[in-house]
């Protein structure tokens, strides 16, 4: 009687627990991460040094020169730029960019107190332009040639196009000023974010809505979707289920661009309604020539960019595994 062998499965064809990419790909992000941060701090340096003394600044008008000198002195600018530079990058190592002008607190410590506030207005954000954007999306796709996929189209394409302080502004007059529904400045209750929120939505979702229904009547096209029709699937089963998911990785990738892009943009808008985040604190800091809170802002700011775009750039390639084989070669 033949005995039947048992075939071990070959170890070498087994599926890697950890894709090969990935540790290339974590590198990559890591010197990606510190090229940028030290290429922004270094041009912010920079900049700071070459728009006026801070020993004046700090001194203030009716200083005399000794004043100067013992601030010099204490903040080593009598030194060679590089050395200030060096000494620069050590404390920003160590986190420190000293105390902030105004109130004599550790600046570091005083913008990320002030983070969760401009965080809120981004995640607010983000998540109002998916739940919106893409249901959108898909009715005009869905409705291209008719009277409401056209509507939903234009009004998508108008969006676009009105700037957020113009949008600021109107939202600030009619809702809080003219019907007194909102408030009109200050972050201490949610409704003090409602029209921040608001003001930030529209681009966003405009783009969700065009990316969305560019992206579904693509698929439409397609061989798999128009198998799926003729096998007897449903309308709604076709762009739900097969033309939705083939459209959202671009606006995937759009929402991760755009995160930097509302950074930018809370400086505006914090300013109009007075909103205590970082970018508004970032205008007063300027106004103040408070350079500690203004690095500590932009490193804050850099740090946050860059690692949203790292994690971006994973959820991309864990979508789709060809990105990630085509990186590694």
């Amino acid at each position: 009687m033949a005995t039947a062998s048992l075939k071990r499965p070959d170890a070498s064809r087994a599926r890697p627990a950890v894709p090969a990419w990935l540790p290339w790909t974590v590198l990559l992000w890591a010197v990606r991460l510190a090229v940028t941060v030290l290429g922004i701090l270094t041009l912010l340096f920079a900049l700071l040094h070459l728009s006026g003394d801070p020993a004046a600044v700090l001194v203030g008008p009716g200083g005399s020169a000794e004043d100067l000198a013992r601030v010099r002195a204490q903040l080593g600018l009598d030194d060679p730029f590089l050395d200030q530079y060096l000494a620069f990058l050590g404390d920003v190592a160590r986190l420190d960019f000293g105390n902030a002008r105004g109130s004599g607190e550790a600046a570091l410590p005083s913008v990320l107190a002030k983070l969760p506030l401009t965080l809120q207005l981004v995640v607010s954000t983000l998540a109002l332009s998916l739940a919106l954007g893409l249901p959108l999306g898909v009715l005009a796709a869905a409705r291209r040639d008719g009277l409401l996929g056209r509507v939903v189209s234009g009004a998508a394409a108008l969006g676009q196009a009105v700037p957020n302080f113009v949008l600021g502004l109107v939202l600030l007059l009619v809702f809080a000023l003219w019907l007194g529904w909102l408030p009109s400045y200050g972050s201490t209750t949610p409704a003090h974010t409602v029209l921040p929120v608001v003001t930030l939505t529209l681009f966003t979702l405009a783009r969700v809505v065009l990316l969305t229904r560019a992206g579904v009547l693509d698929a439409l096209s397609q061989d798999f979707c128009r198998a799926v029709t003729a096998k007897g699937g449903s309308h709604a089963r076709v762009l739900w289920r097969h033309a939705l998911p083939n459209a959202f990785p671009p606006v995937l990738a759009f929402l991760i661009t755009d995160t930097g892009y509302l950074l930018s943009g809370t400086v505006l808008v914090e300013q109009l309604y007075a909103y205590d985040g970082i970018g508004r604190g970032l205008v007063v800091a300027i106004g103040e020539q408070d350079y500690p809170t203004v690095q500590a802002t932009v490193f804050t700011v850099a740090v946050i960019v860059v690692a949203v775009s790292a994690l971006g750039d994973l959820l991309g390639r864990v979508a789709d595994p060809r990105v990630g084989r085509e990186s590694a070669g």
